[in-house]
C-alpha cells in the first residue's frame, strides 16, 4: 500500500487530488513515497505525504540526494533546504548540490548520513521564526559533532523559491557567496531581542 488512496463509506479517494505530485526516493534513487502540494488557495494543509511505511521513513529521506550526489562530491559542499520548491527552484538557476528534510527536523539519521559525506555544509531554511530556530537546531547537532556549517542568509522572502522569483537569480547567488558562518548566525540570531 503506497498511501495513494484512502477509504471512506466503502468507496476509494484520491488522498492527492487537486495536487502538484513529488515522487520520494531513497538515498539511492528509489521512488518510496509521494507528496502532494496543494496549487490552489484552499483551506487545507499545503502538503501531504504518503504515510510512513516500511520502505518510507521520512527522517531517513534527504529529498534530491539522488539527483545531487555527483554535484555535492564534485562541489565538496552540500546545501540542506526546508523544502521541495526550495531545492526544484536553486535547480533551475543552476545550482544542483541541494537536498530537502522535509521538514525541519534534523533526524541522527541524516547527521550521520551526512557526516559519512565530509562535505561542507551550508544551511538554506526558512527565514520566518519556525526556521530560524531549525537552522540553530541543526547547526547546533553538528557543532556536537565537531561539524562547522555556513547559513545562507537573506531578507525579504519567507524561503528560497520566493526569494528567487522576486529577486532573481543573480541576487540569490550574492547571498550564497556571501553565506556565514554558522556560530555568526547563532550570536546575530540570540541578540535580536536584547537592547544594547
Amino acid at each position: 500500500n503506497l498511501g495513494l488512496l484512502y477509504e471512506k463509506d466503502d468507496i476509494l479517494y484520491d488522498l492527492f487530488n487537486n495536487r502538484i505530485m513529488f515522487p520520494i526516493c531513497d538515498l539511492d534513487g528509489n521512488t518510496v513515497g509521494f507528496s502532494g502540494r496543494i496549487y490552489n488557495n484552499e483551506e487545507t494543509s499545503k502538503y501531504i505525504n504518503t504515510k510512513e511505511t516500511e520502505i518510507f521513513k521520512k527522517g531517513k529521506i534527504l529529498y534530491n540526494y539522488n539527483n545531487a550526489k555527483d554535484e555535492i562530491r564534485r562541489k565538496k559542499e552540500i546545501i540542506i533546504c526546508e523544502g521541495f520548491m526550495d531545492v526544484i527552484r536553486l535547480h533551475t538557476i543552476g545550482i544542483k548540490n541541494a537536498v530537502a528534510l522535509m521538514g525541519t527536523s534534523f533526524t541522527d539519521e541524516q547527521l550521520e548520513f551526512i557526516k559519512k559525506l565530509r562535505v561542507n555544509i551550508i544551511l538554506n531554511l526558512d527565514m520566518d521564526d519556525a526556521g530560524k530556530d531549525a537552522i540553530i537546531r541543526i547547526g547546533d547537532s553538528l557543532n556536537k559533532q565537531s561539524i562547522k556549517s555556513e547559513v545562507i542568509f537573506y531578507e525579504g522572502a519567507k524561503d528560497t523559491d520566493e526569494f528567487i522569483l522576486k529577486f532573481g537569480k543573480e541576487k540569490f547567488i550574492e547571498k550564497y557567496k556571501d553565506r556565514i558562518n554558522f556560530l555568526d548566525f547563532k550570536i546575530n540570531y540570540l541578540k535580536r531581542n536584547i537592547n544594547t
